[in-house]
């Protein structure tokens, strides 16, 4: 579970209080640190929990089949390998695949839990070379405001059992994403509002989450997706589908919240009209504003003068579906696109924010109901996540071996401990210790990805951790140091 910390800076009650510059740039620099600091979770992919009437034999092959499906979704964090035919093979006769089986009991309803057998998995997704996620998986945090009726609003907080918990939580697990809803106790009530996750501000968001030790950070808002009311939105100046960076964001937000405290408090709807509300401000100042159209633009606002390096959506759905480097929208949008086209169509909306990689991005999707908002929400970001981290196999004969020098392996235990991590390690078919001088071994990695995935697996832990010179800058060759 996790939790959260700081008080947001753009309410009207912030005149007065001004950050010095070198606050202000030391506040920059630490967000920036911790951009970069990971907190990845083991999960358990090769096990599936599937909820039954009965325990009757029939009961049980036909949950069998559907926790078969889920692993293989879960270990490779896509859909799309169900179509394949060697898994669909694997799907007619899963009880060759079963290590064990079980059955659980939580409020009231009873759960076929089967467990698989992870190496034939691993061996039939590498065969059909489609993508294997390992069982180290970011961690995340969301921060979720839903607006109910009479236009009330709260923050989705661990203790509550409402349907979008729920189903957030529910989709999380089958899809193998670690995912916690803030506390909301006494530190978060104080150093963060329903305003700060209503607006998405991102200075806030990853303030108040530091206390959580995540890796990404989502927040969003949901509200009836009616075209006929004037919602209270605040309408960030953000098209959706733009990727920004996160410097540039935090900059945007500060430089918002120093001609906010300057600024007299009192705000008409004349002076308001054109204005970027990057600022939750009170409900009689949003009621002024109309909300823009539906579609993949519904939060754009067409004086991007102050937006110089936001890239265009369209340009940021190709490269969240043909790419696979930091430029990427979280999320792989295709189906966000196609919720878009039909906005009109779904009762509720659902506007997010993502945080994390040292970038920035924003979208809406729509649907029938918050529930099924959660579950859109969740499935696109395991698809994200899975482009980022899932490795599709390489033919044996064009597997790439590399060399890797470690340092602080000076013991036998940190030299089986470091082995193992190595071998643990999805993208390696396998670590060989060629050398050892002093504190510092050398192996030998067979690769069945890319060295770029290979980097993207290390990072998630902090297991090894790359070497740098006096100017931090990471050192040529793959020389890293072991942390035990």
């Amino acid at each position: 579970m996790l939790t959260a910390v700081k008080r947001n800076t753009k309410k009207a009650n912030t005149k007065g209080r001004r950050l010095t510059p070198a606050i202000e740039l030391s506040l920059i620099a630490l967000l920036n640190y911790s951009a970069f600091t990971f907190a990845a979770q083991r999960v358990v992919v090769s096990e599936a929990q599937i909820q039954v009437d009965d325990q009757s034999q029939r009961t049980q092959q036909a949950a069998l089949k559907k926790a078969l499906r889920q692993v293989f979704i879960k270990m490779s964090g896509s859909t799309h390998v169900l179509d394949n035919a060697g898994v669909r093979a694997a799907l007619s006769s899963p009880q060759s695949l079963l290590r064990s089986y079980r059955f659980a009991y939580e409020n009231g309803q009873t759960y076929y839990v089967a467990e698989f057998d992870q190496a034939k998995l691993n061996e039939i997704l590498q065969r059909e070379m489609l993508p294997l996620w390992g069982d180290r998986r970011p961690e995340t945090i969301v921060w979720l405001v839903e607006e109910g009726e009479n236009e009330t609003r709260s923050i989705l907080d661990e203790s509550l059992n409402t349907e979008l918990q729920l189903a957030l939580k529910k989709t999380a697990k089958e899809r193998g994403v670690p995912l916690s809803l803030p506390l909301m106790d006494l530190t978060d009530n104080v150093n963060i509002s329903t305003y700060d996750v209503w607006g998405r501000f991102v200075e806030p968001l990853r303030q108040a989450s530091v206390r959580y030790n995540i890796d990404n950070i989502i927040g969003a808002r949901v509200y009836p997706n009616d075209p006929s009311a004037i919602p209270d939105l605040p309408e960030n100046a953000v098209p959706s589908g733009t990727v920004e960076s996160l410097d540039d964001v935090l900059s945007k937000e500060s430089q918002d919240t120093m001609s906010e405290m300057g600024a007299d408090a009192t705000v008409t709807s004349d002076s308001a009209e054109g204005y970027s509300y990057q600022s939750a401000m009170p409900k009689s100042v949003h009621s002024t504003l109309p909300r823009a159209e539906s579609g993949a633009h519904s939060e754009a606002n067409d004086d991007t003068e102050n937006n110089g390096n936001v890239s265009n959506s369209e340009q940021a759905f190709d490269a969240a579906l043909n790419n696979r480097d930091d430029s990427a929208v979280p999320f792989t949008m295709n189906e966000f696109a196609d919720y878009a086209k039909r906005a009109d169509e779904g009762k509720y909306a659902l506007d997010w924010v993502f945080v994390g990689g040292g970038k920035v991005s924003y979208g809406s999707i729509y649907g029938d109901s918050p529930q099924a908002l959660g579950k859109q929400l969740i499935d696109a970001y395991s698809n994200y996540l899975s482009s980022l981290y899932a490795i599709v196999g390489i033919e044996v004969s064009e597997r790439e071996v590399i060399t890797v020098s470690i340092a602080n392996i000076g013991s036998i235990n940190s030299y089986a401990s470091a082995t193992d991590y190595l071998n643990s390690l999805s993208v390696i078919e396998s670590a060989t210790l060629v050398e050892q001088s002093g504190t510092v071994a050398t192996y030998s990695l067979t690769l069945v990805g890319t060295v770029d995935d290979l980097l993207n697996s290390i990072q998630l832990e902090g297991r090894l951790r790359s070497v740098t010179d006096a100017y931090g800058q990471t050192v040529k060759g793959h020389s890293f140091y072991w942390s035990n």
